[in-house]
């Protein structure tokens, strides 16, 4: 497989073109940085190689643990880590619950150190809330997110396979 460095290369090479071609098909530049910065984060830190301890995987510092559960539940080049729409979508939703839980025991956490019990009423108003805000942002910016994660998960899942069919082929020769 390409070294991490290579996957590098590719992603910020497909910076460019992905601003560009985002651009030219939707005619906004709010969606085409949104591609574009999302196909950076994918390519660089949201990348299929989080399923081992990897540069992408220690590029995520301190917060790092958040990717153990993934590493010890998703086999590495599985479907489900590599997969061209199932790996970044495996992740997304694995993220967004990691999110989620996190932001529910902070709550819960600061509840207790102020000495009101987590109650079910302020919980369900931060959720409402949280409800509310992710709901007000247009649909096009979900999809742009999404398929600038997708667009750098991608690029790296093909030069994987572009790899091994290149060593596969060299080794007929």
């Amino acid at each position: 497989m390409p070294r991490a460095r290579t996957h590098d290369a590719i992603t910020l090479a497909l910076a460019p073109p992905t601003f560009l071609m985002t651009h030219a098909l939707t005619g906004s530049y709010d969606l085409a940085w949104l591609v574009t910065l999302a196909t950076l984060f994918s390519g660089l830190m949201f990348n299929p190689d989080l399923d081992v301890r990897s540069t992408p995987y220690a590029r995520w510092g301190l917060l790092r643990f958040l990717w153990w559960p993934y590493q010890v539940l998703i086999r590495h080049r599985s479907r489900l880590s590599h997969g061209l729409l199932l790996g970044t979508l495996v992740r997304t939703l694995y993220l967004a619950l990691v999110l989620v839980l996190m932001g529910a025991g902070g709550i819960l956490l600061w509840h207790g150190i102020h000495g009101r019990p987590g109650s079910g009423e302020s919980m369900r108003a931060v959720l409402a809330l949280l409800k509310q805000t992710l709901l007000s942002v247009e649909k096009r910016y979900w999809l742009a997110l999404f398929f600038g994660l997708w667009w750098g998960s991608a690029a790296h899942t093909l030069a994987d396979w572009a790899w091994s069919l290149w060593t596969q082929t060299k080794r007929m020769l």
